[in-house]
């Protein structure tokens, strides 16, 4: 498809047009454009570099590019009008697209989700050395290692910088940490050392080696309700490692495929959960696996920011829930909200002693949250697991028309 810019005539100091501009775009040269469509009349504009210029069509489709569509155009003449060639387009998603690319990815991959925490439990056995573990091919073996390692320490969680650099790294955010890398925004590190790429990596690895996950037993995986945005934050439940109760290394290798599969799906699942648009509430959900000794968990975590209450003429608005299973004793679960400079605690454990023993520390937490300058609203220790609020927002996996 061949367009003209009318606007450019000349390239004398008679015409309308910058002979230096025009001199930029000698023959031959590349311009990305966007077509701009008048809503009456349908006239064709180009968007070039900011600047709007009116153009029409030399040949090609009769129809020409639709409004917003984004053209790669060489130039094959500037005089007496600059004439263009298009080499490929493509056409900008827009919020119906948009919706139709996060149901077919959430139809995707939320079949194949499933608990990281069998996953873990087989790479702390790997770590452990114990039986069959160092009959495994020595490749899918350092690449299990180096995801173990690269597990966050939960002791080391309790410095914020620490914290900060683990939910950077938890893979959530590998794909935005890849764009910011290509500008040279973010740590080379940060991508070495990030969960979901080393996943994909053990997942290739398997693979590569003949693993086979659609042929390991399916009676022993650990399926999870899928990630929602909205509703109770449920702990993960721990998992026994499998590799106890299979013999055979290509029975192993495909458990483990199946199983880190399984995982990168979920941790899929989260982030286009985190898409999900809503006007007045920012939620970010994320599932952080952390390494304690010799074997590891999943901690859930949800930020939110209500801007509502502050366009209202109230504080800002911020909470932070975190739950996780602590083994034998069942879960545990924390909810803090700040608005302005008023904070308050909520703190649930399955386990009658887990509570009393938060309760006994409840007034030290206080003190501290004074001496920081807030507010207390209240801190409570209850016991059992939050259940739905008859008062939120509610949440759909899929929202689809046929």
């Amino acid at each position: 498809m061949r367009i003209d810019l009318v606007d450019f005539r000349s390239t004398s100091p008679a015409g309308s047009t910058s002979p230096s501009l025009l001199s930029e775009w000698r023959v031959g040269a590349l311009l990305q454009a966007i077509a701009v469509r008048d809503a009456a009349s349908g006239q064709l504009f180009l968007d070039i570099g900011g600047q709007r210029h009116n153009a029409r069509l030399a040949s090609g489709d009769t129809a020409g590019p639709a409004n917003g569509e984004v053209l790669n155009v060489r130039v094959l003449r500037n005089s007496p009008v600059l004439a263009l060639e298009t080499l490929s387009s493509s056409t900008p998603v827009t919020a119906d697209n948009e919706a139709t690319v996060v149901a077919d990815a959430m139809r995707r991959f939320v079949p194949r989700q499933e608990s990281p925490a069998l996953m873990l439990a087989n790479l702390s056995w790997l770590a452990q050395g114990k039986n069959g573990a160092d009959e495994l091919p020595r490749a899918v073996t350092q690449a299990a290692a180096q995801l173990w390692q690269a597990l966050p320490d939960a002791e080391s969680l309790g410095d914020p910088k620490t914290l900060a650099s683990a939910l950077q790294r938890s893979g959530t955010f590998l794909e935005a940490n890849l764009a910011d890398a290509s500008r040279g925004a973010t740590d080379p590190k940060v991508l070495v050392n990030d969960l979901k790429s080393l996943m994909l990596s053990l997942s290739r690895t398997l693979r590569d080696h003949g693993a086979r996950p659609n042929a390991a037993h399916s009676d022993i995986a650990m399926n999870a309700a899928p990630p929602t945005a909205r509703g109770p934050l449920t702990a993960l439940n721990a998992a026994p490692a499998t590799f106890s109760m299979i013999d055979g290394i290509e029975q192993q290798m495909n458990e483990l495929s199946r199983q880190t599969d399984g995982a990168i799906a979920r941790l899929t699942t989260t982030q286009i959960t985190n898409t999900a648009p809503d006007p007045a509430v920012q939620s970010m959900l994320i599932e952080l696996p952390v390494r304690h000794e010799d074997r590891a968990s999943m901690v859930r975590l949800r930020v939110e920011h209500d801007e509502s209450r502050k366009r209202q003429g109230g504080g800002d608005s911020w909470s932070v829930e975190a739950a996780m299973d602590l083994g034998q004793v069942g879960a545990l679960h924390a909810k803090v909200t700040l608005t302005g400079h008023r904070i308050g605690v909520q703190l649930r454990a399955e386990s009658p002693a887990i509570v009393n023993a938060l309760s006994a520390r409840a007034g030290e937490l206080e003190s501290i949250l004074r001496e920081a300058g807030l507010e207390i609203d209240r801190i409570v220790c209850l016991h059992g697991m939050p259940v739905g609020d008859a008062g939120a927002r509610p949440a759909r996996l899929l929202d689809v028309r046929a």
